[in-house]
């Protein structure tokens, strides 16, 4: 295991493993390729006893849950790494702030000590100018503004143009290929297998009509000679049998072999067939993706926290404190902010007063950012880009508190959303923002109405919803909360009020069980935020809620079979080479068997020949009208095939019909060429008119940003001249007090600089720590994931070899050979019965009368045999039995001694 010893800023890592000492004896083992005449065993050593030394560690075998264990370590060391970079850099950037607060400062009291009241009045003069550039800067935003807004307009509408193009390319492309189809199919020439068929048939019947001629002309040849000479026509007989003989025992031969090749290419087809189902079915392949997620920009400020307060929270959260001590630093302790002087009687009032000061001097109500100034019929239903941009509003605000905990950011998906939306639809008392009609749940309970909003919303992932309570909204009797800015000002005053503990909680009844979710204290699986608001449940008191969602981020799981048209491609090919590879089989079979049958017919011919030839039974007239009949036969199959041919040339030959109909597809395949063209160029144009458009859009934003960068200078030089006039001016009546308030501004900046960088060295330090922590804990994760790779691979190959030494072994027991199969490097890959694959197999025929007649079909892949051979012993399958033993018994002690390496 790691070991990390922590000492001062350095950290000493030490990575111990144990060296394994191992005897084995092991026997020397051999193959033999001779043969023998007697059986030798093969004897195996067992290994000798294991040595183990003394001072020896022995490694345990790495589990999953072990690597498991070392990878969550390594990723929590490189998350502190993380945090710890965000520190340093966070107080670079304070270092930063401090160093310009005390060149601006120094300025100041440098101005302060020579003040005159001409400077006051060029300083006056200065800040007028600076406020009048201001002025003419925020103008130009507002008018860079509305150009973005219509060059945004004028896109959105020509895209909407280029997508009613593209449907229309679409439906013209599908209408060619339509009619290409239409053109292909009357190309093609009509089904002729049924004729063809027909005309193999009746060749073959007039094959078979021509030998019942020729043998009946023989009959009657033979009749004729044996009535002139005897002696003759047997010694003719007798010969035409032998010939018969032949001739039938060739034709048992070639049938063998040709019934043979069929059934190897009957299982042609059906592997080609089964290559060509798997092709079509192509891979499934299963992705899993995050849902739509959305941008949560960087919050410019957030409650207030009290030390006292995020001591508290974090003590209820561990266990170690309580509620009442949360409430007393909430309600009960005065806060102050540093940074501007303003304070308050509690924390909880310092948060609620829905404006943030800006130097102490000026307050700025929250969401007054938004510039959306148009009106919202309801904001209880707000379109989906408004829930956007007040999700991710609150989302910002939640981030910036989790900071100062350092827990998981928040995000803003699109399940978040609908839960969101269903949640404030379901809790709020009010059917929308301008009825006093009440809904109709509104007399169930929190829980009830979330369960019912996540039934709607379709969120399955685990989940929960805080109802922030009593929050005022800040403006005058007659006004109301129409606008994106006043809606954000409710929603953080939301937040501020759950940090606070006056809220509901669907996951719990602790009074600050909602401040601990915000804050990621409890239920830190749950990232992703949705919020909403709503009237208070009485109509009469003026007021609002707010609703709040975390939930897990949902995950899009999605199949898809993928296949590859040139695979399928190929193996079609395949199988329809191997279906007409098959189809020519059978026609050979029966042509052979055609042959055949003739030879068996002429053999019995000629042996019944002979017999009347020798027992002088010749009929000269019967074999006469034999012959008339076997001509008449013959002519007739012949004009059938003939007619048969005709036929198939015909189908095969263009119909009028068929003509016809081909020439309307093309005139109609033109057609929508012609459309598709037309399709295409307007498509065309109207996608280069986006372009333009698109452009001109891009250049407004761009004139935008510039324009923004500008008020920003414009604005912090207007407030620059501003303040420093404010100085001068106090400084020309009131000079010591402001020399000595500024002394005091410097020294506090310099104090507060010096104590910055202190901190920077120390967090740096500490960074430098846990880099060495990390690295070392992912180092130690590879070498234990590596251990278990190479542990199971040789238990994967183990099992292997003792499957084949196991084969091996049944092969010998059923009287068989053992045949090593190797690969292309020599390994032996599987063992086979050399026995089985040299059986000859042996084909009965006969004549008609008798079955007696045997020919040997001939033997597949089978080497000659020598004349003289030894019985097989075994020497062959059992010396791979003793290879096999010995790959066994040599991988085992070679991955144990790799592991324990």
């Amino acid at each position: 295991m790691l070991e990390s010893n922590t000492q001062g800023h350095g950290t000493i890592k030490k990575l111990r493993t144990g060296a394994v000492i191992s005897t084995l004896a092991i026997s020397a083992l051999g193959v033999s390729t001779g043969v023998s005449a007697s059986e030798t065993e093969v004897a195996v050593n067992e290994p000798a006893t294991r040595v183990v030394a003394k001072d020896e560690v022995v490694p345990k075998v790495p589990s999953q849950a072990d690597v498991d264990k070392a990878k969550a370590e390594s990723d929590k060391a490189g998350q502190d790494v993380a945090k710890q970079k965000e520190v340093v850099s966070t107080t670079e950037a304070n270092i930063a702030n401090a160093e310009k607060t005390i060149a601006e400062t120094t300025k100041k009291l440098e101005e302060a000590k020579s003040v005159t009241p001409e400077k006051v009045a060029e300083a006056k003069s200065d800040a007028d100018k600076k406020a009048s550039e201001l002025a003419t800067a925020e103008k130009t935003v507002a008018d860079a503004d509305k150009s973005v807004s219509a060059t945004a307009e004028k896109v959105a509408d020509q895209t909407k143009v280029v997508s009613n193009a593209e449907k229309t390319a679409t439906a013209t492309a599908n209408k060619v290929a339509d009619a290409q189809k239409k053109v292909d199919a009357f190309s093609s020439t009509t089904d002729t297998t049924q004729l063809e068929k027909e005309v193999d048939k009746l060749t073959e019947q007039v094959k078979a009509d021509t030998q019942a001629v020729e043998t009946a002309q023989t009959n009657l040849d033979n009749g004729k000679k044996a009535q002139s000479n005897k002696d003759q026509a047997v010694k003719d007989a007798q010969t035409g049998v032998s010939s018969a003989e032949t001739k039938l025992s060739q034709a048992t031969t070639a049938l063998a072999n040709a019934k043979a090749d069929q059934s190897n290419k009957d299982k042609a087809v059906t592997s080609a067939k089964s290559a060509l189902e798997v092709a079509k079915q192509g891979v499934t392949e299963t992705t899993t993706s995050s849902e739509t997620m959305y941008d949560v920009p960087k919050a410019t400020y957030s409650p207030a926290l009290s030390q006292g307060y995020i001591d508290a929270i974090k003590a209820l959260a561990n266990g170690t404190g309580t509620a009442d001590e949360v409430r007393k630093a909430a309600y009960n302790t005065p806060y102050k902010d540093e940074v501007t002087g303003v304070g308050a009687k509690s924390l909880r009032d310092f948060n609620s007063t829905g404006k943030y000061s800006t130097g102490g001097l000026d307050f700025v109500a929250y969401g007054s950012e938004d510039t959306d100034a148009t009106e919202i019929a309801d904001f209880q239903h707000l379109s989906k880009d408004q829930q956007i941009r007040l999700a991710t509003y609150a989302a910002s605000i939640i981030n910036e508190l989790r900071a100062k905990f350092g827990t998981a950011p928040v995000t803003v998906g699109d399940s978040s959303l609908k839960l969101a939306e269903a949640f404030n639809n379901y809790a709020n008392s009010f059917i929308n923002s301008n009825s006093a009609v009440h809904n109709e749940h509104n007399l169930k309970s929190l829980k009830e109405k979330y369960e019912l909003a996540k039934e709607e919303s379709n969120v399955t992932t685990p989940s929960l919803g805080i109802r922030s309570k009593k929050i005022p909204d800040f403006l005058e009797l007659n006004q109301k909360v129409n606008t994106m800015a006043r809606i954000k000002q409710v929603m953080y005053q939301g937040i501020v009020n759950a940090l606070m503990g006056v809220n509901a909680n669907t996951s719990s009844t602790e009074q600050y069980s909602s401040a601990l979710s915000l804050l990621g204290l409890r239920d830190a699986d749950k990232t992703n935020v949705g919020v909403g608001i709503g009237y208070l449940g009485s109509y009469t008191t003026k007021g609002y809620e707010a609703s709040i969602t975390l939930s897990v981020p949902k995950e899009i799981t999605t199949t898809t079979q993928k296949v590859d048209a040139k695979a399928v491609e190929t193996a079609q090919k395949a199988y329809d080479d191997a279906v007409k590879a098959s189809e020519e089989a059978k026609s050979a079979v029966q042509s052979a068997q055609t042959d055949y049958t003739n030879a068996e017919t002429a053999l019995a011919n000629a042996r019944t020949n002979l017999s009347n030839v020798v027992g002088n039974k010749i009929d000269v007239p019967a074999p006469e009208k034999a012959l008339a009949d076997a001509k008449d036969k013959l002519a007739q199959d012949t004009k059938a095939l003939q007619t048969a041919k005709e036929s198939l040339a015909l189908a095969k030959s263009n119909a009028t019909d068929k003509a016809k109909a081909l020439a309307e597809a093309k005139t109609a395949l033109e057609t929508a060429k012609a459309e598709q063209s037309t399709a295409n160029q307007s498509l065309a144009t109207a996608k280069g008119e986006l372009e333009v458009l698109t452009k001109a859009h891009d250049v407004a934003v761009l004139a935008r940003k510039s324009a923004g960068q500008d008020l920003a200078r414009k604005r912090e030089a207007s407030k620059e001249a501003s303040d420093t006039y404010e100085v001068l001016a106090l400084a020309l009546t009131h000079r010591d007090e402001v020399l000595k308030a500024l002394d005091k501004e410097l020294a506090d900046a310099k104090s507060k600089l010096g104590v910055l960088r202190a901190e920077l060295k120390t967090a740096k330090e500490e960074l430098a720590r846990l880099e060495g922590i990390a690295e070392a804990k992912a180092r130690g994760y590879e070498n234990f994931k590596q251990l278990k790779a190479d542990h199971d691979a040789y238990l994967a190959e183990q099992q292997r070899l003792q499957a084949l030494k196991d084969r091996a072994e049944e092969i010998r027991n059923a009287g068989g050979e053992v045949k090593p199969v190797r690969d292309a490097d020599g390994k032996v890959v599987d063992v086979v019965d050399a026995k089985a694959q040299n059986k000859v197999v042996v084909a009965t025929v006969g004549t008609k009368d008798d079955k007696t007649y045997q020919a040997p079909a001939q033997a597949t892949n089978a080497k000659a045999e020598p004349k003289k051979q030894l019985p097989n012993t075994g020497t062959k399958d059992s010396g791979l039995l003793a290879l096999l033993g010995a790959s066994v018994g040599l991988f085992a002690l070679a991955g144990k001694r790799k592991y324990n390496r």
